[in-house]
């Protein structure tokens, strides 16, 4: 974390009595302080696995959840480039209300960091991010302030109660799961695959095919973003299909929120998949020797998931899809299974869950036919 610019000065009176030229609750040790109590929180094993088990979180949640932190750091303490000084705009460590947090969240939703692929700077936090800042808030603060017995913050789960942040995450209780409509569905398609030969010594190429392959597999597999960058060459069945050379069914690693399972590809996404590995292979040795399906550079290193995300929000937006989040895709291809007749238990099983709990939410779009999905 940078550090001010300006050095404590010492007086010409002894050293018991000398005097910091700032307070000892400046900006930095603020922002220090915020980082201690963040690590603090994360030492202290807060994953919850699918069974409920608590443990240590993943490296790549780990890292999601200190990239929001930050922001929290950067609102509290923010650094004045010029002079390399951070000054203190809020103390969390004192309280904090209603009106500091709707404050942080609109700072949030304008950070430079936040804009698409298209260059475009993202306006506004979706419900769910915003629900998911609300809880790291509430979580790291007030195991910070339990180890000091202290009383509890609680404007952050008072406002995550409220409208439109009640529900942001609680799956199995959203009214109506954000899916594609028919036209939506139809028009990224045919933007995934409109590619049909390129020319491997342009690198610009070969990622616009990985990003709308990627995109792919979450419309045509079900696949969550973070799925999709886990995939393995070994994850990828190819014989026995129908289709000779034409892979068929995905193999998708446990994580925090589904267990191992199997899934079919939509024809379309496989054909697309095919061409990508293809292309893959052409690129150069490193990225043919690769274990990932999903590369990010040619040398073969893994995809990140922030890399990953900016890249599926772009191929929406250039497909003409506004509020292009990611699981959006997932959700439609629930939706669209259960249009075809697949059973709400294959579904769920396709898509890693235990039981058909978490189908009952897609009731709704499938009997809202004002929806424009059915």
């Amino acid at each position: 974390m940078p550090k001010s610019k300006l050095q404590p000065v010492q007086c010409s009176t002894p050293a018991s009595d000398s005097l910091p030229l700032f307070a000892p609750e400046d900006g930095d040790t603020l922002a220090t302080a915020l980082h201690d109590q963040f690590t603090a929180w994360l030492a202290s094993a807060p994953g919850r696995g699918a069974s409920g088990q608590q443990g240590a979180l993943r490296e790549e949640s780990a890292q999601i959840y200190a990239d929001m932190w930050q922001a929290f750091v950067a609102y509290c303490a923010p650094l004045d480039k010029a002079q390399g000084v951070r000054h203190v705009h809020l103390d969390p460590r004192a309280g904090l209300n209603r009106t500091d947090l709707v404050d942080f969240l609109a700072f949030a939703a304008i950070r430079p960091q936040r804009q698409t692929r298209t260059g475009r700077p993202q306006t506004e936090l979706t419900p769910r991010y915003a629900w998911r800042l609300l809880q790291l808030i509430d979580r790291v603060l007030n195991h910070a302030r339990e180890a000091q017995q202290q009383e509890p913050v609680e404007a952050a789960a008072l406002l995550m109660q409220e409208a439109p942040y009640r529900y942001a995450n609680a799956a199995a209780l959203t009214p109506v799961p954000d899916a594609l409509t028919q036209a939506q569905s139809e028009a990224l398609l045919a933007h995934c695959t409109e590619i049909t030969a390129v020319d491997v010594s342009r690198s610009a190429t070969w990622k616009t095919i990985r990003d709308r392959t990627a995109v792919a597999l979450m419309l045509g597999a079900g696949l969550a973003p973070g799925q999709v960058r886990m995939l393995t060459l070994v994850d990828v069945t190819i014989e026995g299909g129908m289709e000779p050379g034409v892979p068929w069914r995905l193999s998708v690693a446990a994580d925090g929120s589904s267990a191992a399972h199997q899934v079919p590809i939509a024809p379309w996404a496989a054909r697309q998949l095919r061409f990508w590995l293809h292309v893959r292979a052409a690129q150069s040795e490193a990225m043919a020797q690769s274990a990932w399906v999903f590369v990010s550079t040619t040398a073969g290193k893994p995809w990140s998931h922030p890399a990953c995300h900016r890249a599926a929000v772009g191929v929406m937006e250039a497909a003409g899809i506004e509020g292009g989040a990611p699981f959006r895709l997932r959700h439609t291809f629930a939706v669209r299974q259960l249009l075809n007749g697949q059973s709400e238990a294959d579904v769920a099983r396709w898509m890693g869950y235990a039981d058909t709990g978490p189908m009952k939410r897609y009731r709704h779009v499938l009997a809202a036919p004002e929806s424009g999905i059915v």
